[in-house]
């Protein structure tokens, strides 16, 4: 049972992700101000990642299988790891952003600076994940945060996943 629904869980994360990323990316009528053209790409992706953020809170109520006591404990925690995980996916988007920026004219010296900050960006994710692991392992069973990390681990990468598939290849 557990399985189908995280394959569901999965099928739709990657459905939705790919809807938003494919939204993102349509091409529209581009307005005549870069500064009005910006402005739309920041509100697109920021209805993108709220929409992702909702999408992922009810897969996590879907699969999380909490009594009403940890329900208790687990969403405010939950909550808190949302909000500076999205802290944190703001620098991935100013990298994508820049890459974007200078994709013709990539150097050597930019590359690199990307490069460091998207090393940088994974060790706060990382970094991210191990200080919320140790914070929900005080108020839960082991198991239960084994589970959402499970989770969060695979809604991630799809994410990651549909992210990459958008993102071409350095010339």
């Amino acid at each position: 049972m557990r399985k189908t629904i995280l394959s569901a869980a999965a099928a739709v994360a990657v459905t939705m992700l790919s809807a938003g990323l494919a939204a993102a990316q349509t091409p529209a009528k581009a307005p005549a101000d870069p500064a009005k053209a910006k402005a739309e790409i920041d509100k697109a992706i920021d209805t993108m990642r709220k929409d992702a953020r909702a999408g992922k809170a009810d897969i996590l109520g879907k699969t999380m299988a909490l009594d009403s006591t940890q329900a208790a404990a687990f969403w405010p925690i939950y909550k808190q790891y949302e909000a500076e995980l999205s802290t944190v996916n703001d620098e991935r988007v100013a990298i994508i952003k820049e890459f974007a920026e200078h994709f013709d004219g990539l150097d050597d010296a930019r590359a690199k600076g990307l490069l460091d900050r998207q090393v940088a960006y994974e060790e706060k994710r990382l970094a991210l994940t191990k200080k919320y692991k140790d914070e929900m392992l005080k108020v839960l069973p082991a198991k239960t945060v084994a589970r959402f990390l499970q989770v969060d681990s695979r809604l991630n990468k799809l994410a990651d996943l549909a992210v990459a598939n958008e993102i071409p290849l350095v010339n």
